[in-house]
């Protein structure tokens, strides 16, 4: 087949995959969208890694064009920037580019996507987080009259469940972004295309500074907490860069865990090893926070990469 008629008979199948889907998450009222929103950028992922970005615009144009004729204002946002994050990413296997630069793309642009879609939402389709957030204040002054046990101040001050909304929204599209990138590696394996190498989770380390910011961060949350700021604009800026931190120190400390747990027990079970993070991130998620602190600042990293379980504890 001319490779002309080709890039038009794939990229009419993409979009009619796309438009199918659309006319199925009409019947159902949007659950496919809400429950599935990673499988809509693949189209577009096998798309643009078989024939780049330069020939995918327009594929992306026409199936944009279709999402306005099928889709609800919902579907429209959402389904119309996950197929601008398949085409990204999709672009970036077809150029060769490092997996890490991949990942690191799919995940920003899916927080990105998240946090517009609340502001969209909150001026478009009614969603008023104000409400909201006034609605949450109501329930948890009213548990603790009921119960007689102080909640912490980050559940019932206003402030800082707005900034709680904006955090889960920013990490909820981080994870769309993780699937989305696990399940588009999974079918361009399976359709056996010349894939960039995995980086192993060894080799995630980030720069010291990136620590020591962090943690300052989120000794800033904590200060803010026992001394809120006067101002509500500091108040909101240091909950919300605090929540950040902590995050990120959490992640690079479950790193170490992942990296040391098979290094100190051969023979554990990944099942027993996801029990055992699961434990730790509802238990002593402070403890994996300065956990990932160390492991980003000190000699831990390599001690524990080199030196193995043994030169871990010494």
């Amino acid at each position: 087949m001319n490779q002309n008629t080709r890039k038009i008979t794939d990229g009419a199948m993409m979009i009619a995959i796309v438009g199918a889907v659309l006319l199925m998450d009409r019947q159902l009222a949007g659950t496919i969208s809400s429950l599935a929103l990673f499988l809509f950028p693949l189209p577009m992922v096998f798309y643009a890694a078989k024939y780049g970005l330069r020939s995918s615009g327009m594929v992306l144009g026409a199936l944009m064009a279709l999402v306005f004729i099928l889709g609800t204002p919902q579907s429209i946002f959402f389904v119309g920037a996950e197929s601008i994050i398949g085409t990204i990413y999709g672009a970036g296997v077809h150029n060769g580019t490092e997996n890490r630069r991949i990942v690191l793309r799919t995940l920003i642009l899916g927080g990105i996507v998240e946090l517009l879609a609340m502001v969209v939402f909150a001026s478009f389709f009614g969603y008023d987080v104000t409400s909201e957030i006034t609605e949450y204040t109501k329930i948890f002054d009213q548990l603790t009259a009921e119960t007689g046990v102080a909640l912490p101040v980050s559940l019932t001050n206003p402030n800082s469940l707005r900034t709680l909304f904006v955090i889960s929204a920013i990490l909820t599209g981080v994870m769309e972004g993780m699937v989305t990138h696990l399940v588009s590696r999974m079918m361009l394996k399976r359709l056996r295309f010349p894939l960039p190498k995995s980086t192993p989770i060894e080799q995630y380390y980030p720069p010291k500074w990136s620590g020591y910011l962090a943690f300052a961060a989120m000794c800033v949350y904590y200060y803010s907490l026992i001394r809120p700021f006067s101002t509500e604009v500091y108040q909101t800026a240091a909950q919300a860069a605090g929540t950040i931190g902590m995050m990120y120190l959490i992640m690079y400390g479950f790193i170490a865990v992942l990296i040391l747990l098979p290094r100190r027990f051969p023979s554990i079970n990944v099942w027993v090893a996801l029990l055992i993070i699961i434990l730790l991130f509802m238990t002593m998620s402070l403890a994996v926070a300065i956990t990932g602190f160390l492991y980003i600042t000190t000699d831990l990293h390599e001690r524990i990469c080199k030196g193995g379980a043994h030169a871990a504890e010494n």
